[in-house]
């Protein structure tokens, strides 16, 4: 299943943390509900939660993977660094249109991508022009609800003792977008803060994780020996993989994200086979380059 030259050579891990250590969605609709809620479009809250499900299951011509126009309220399908179409809320392809947009960077303060449920939520809240402090607004409150009866979100504790027993690798770092006081809170109801040498909340992914991607290789590290696990391409998997890295998708949502990973993984149980897998493959590698070693100082002392 898995590539043992490559997992024997990784040195550092870069997690994502939501969607990619926990998995939850259910937090979606009460999301779009706070969203709409004591607004002029309270009255349209069932229909953009059935947006929410649509998108979610792939069954929306707007998907994950795509990006969404702020200005123009279209999804948006990349290849390359261009867009080759389009789509309404409707359905209704804009192919001609897609292509006039030109390069993805000459529109870049325009998009959001749409990689993960709470992009979902980012992205209807600019479909219906809400303040940016009604977006942190229900955010807050539905992160706050997460933590707590009767909303908390499961942990997968066999995947947390497998990070911890994953000690042959040099590094495991944590990049999460989420602010400090949310980030601060998940990390302390999940109980890992003490897996990770380094953590970085409000990290600004893609921008913060080249840069520090880039600080890995100014340490001395090669750009195969890191490895970037996230649930959101573009955040996570995209700067890893420019900079010559290897990298992990991990998501039970369809997605039309047309890049090639090197792994892609649905639920946790497989994150957890994964970083057993690596432990294993290390431990062969590091035991092998021991005996080479002790054959070839063997043999030096015989000649």
């Amino acid at each position: 299943m898995y590539n043992e030259n490559w997992l024997s050579a990784i040195k550092v891990i870069i997690f994502d943390m939501d969607g990619t250590l926990y998995q939850e969605d259910t937090f979606l609709e009460r999301y779009i509900r706070y969203l709409l809620e004591e607004t002029e479009h309270e009255g349209e809250t069932e229909a953009a939660m059935s947006i929410g499900r649509a998108i979610l299951a792939g069954e929306h011509a707007i998907q994950f993977g795509h990006f969404y126009h702020t200005e123009d309220d279209l999804g948006l399908v990349r290849e390359g660094d261009r867009f080759v179409q389009g789509f309404t809320w409707d359905g209704a392809a804009i192919d001609e249109h897609a292509c006039a947009y030109g390069p993805l960077s000459s529109q870049a303060p325009h998009l959001i991508h749409i990689g993960d449920p709470w992009g979902i939520a980012t992205v209807l809240s600019h479909k219906y022009k809400l303040t940016e402090q009604k977006l942190r607004s229900a955010f807050d409150r539905v992160r706050k609800e997460m933590v707590l009866t009767p909303y908390q979100f499961e942990c997968h504790s066999d995947l947390f003792r497998a990070i911890e027993e994953l000690t042959a690798v040099e590094k495991k770092s944590l990049m999460t977008n989420t602010h400090l006081e949310s980030g601060v809170e998940f990390m302390s109801y999940m109980q890992i803060r003490h897996l990770f040498e380094d953590v970085v909340y409000g990290a600004n992914k893609p921008f913060g994780l080249q840069s520090y991607f880039t600080s890995l290789l100014a340490q001395g590290y090669q750009a195969h020996e890191i490895l970037s696990i996230g649930d959101n391409p573009w955040n996570d998997l995209h700067p890893a993989k420019r900079l010559g890295g290897r990298t992990c998708f991990i998501s039970p949502y369809p997605s039309s994200d047309p890049e090639v990973w090197d792994l892609r993984l649905n639920h946790l149980e497989e994150l957890e086979q994964l970083m057993r897998a690596i432990q294993e493959s290390i431990t062969r590698r590091n035991i092998s380059d021991g005996e080479d070693r002790a054959e070839a100082y063997k043999q030096e002392i015989q000649g």
